[in-house]
């Protein structure tokens, strides 16, 4: 006897019908979720517009945690809210929690998304201002090479991202050398 013959219709029945209604359920939250995230963006601008870095902080990081809850972890939208929360972690000279934040979108990009992407050279380049903030300057020359690397080859020497990125760890190298002078 076949295991359909089993289980009765009914319940097969209501078994589609809940993995629909989960599945639909999943998709309203998530469209939900990505205006509350949006509505949420709208607060850090406006704060941020106002000088309140506090409160665009704070908006920040519940877009952080609503991605979280309901994309995961690991997921692309989670990647871009810690990139907008570290960014702004950066600006309140929290640079040590912005890099955890910044490393951990990285990651997640990586495997998500184009590595070789211009997204992929912004976080670069955020994360490579974290670590000048904290005079890690050998880090930040790393890190941003990566990111004059990906601009170069996607929009050009010429181009004023990839300039901003040259001058950057042009300053960045005098500053390690006078400190390696001091030494």
């Amino acid at each position: 006897m076949s295991l359909f013959r089993k289980v009765p219709v009914v319940f097969l029945g209501v078994l589609f019908c809940l993995l629909m209604q989960s599945a639909t359920s999943f998709a309203k939250d998530t469209k939900v979720a990505k205006k509350e995230i949006k509505a949420l963006n709208d607060k850090i601008m406006a704060a941020n517009e106002k000088g309140d870095l506090q409160g665009a902080l704070t908006a920040a990081e519940g877009a952080y945690q609503l991605a979280k809850d309901t994309w995961g972890e690991n997921a692309l939208e989670t990647a871009n809210a810690m990139n907008n929360m570290a960014n702004l972690y950066t600006a309140a000279n929290e640079a040590p929690a912005a890099e955890q934040f910044f490393k951990r979108a990285i990651l997640i990009y990586i495997e998500k998304s184009d590595p070789n992407g211009t997204g992929m050279a912004d976080i670069y380049f955020n994360l490579g201002v974290a670590y000048a903030m904290q005079k890690k300057y050998s880090d930040a020359i790393n890190i941003l090479s990566k990111a004059e690397v990906i601009r170069h080859a996607k929009l050009g020497p010429e181009s004023p991202d990839t300039q901003k990125v040259v001058e950057m760890i042009g300053e960045l190298r005098k500053l390690a050398n006078m400190k390696t002078e001091r030494i």
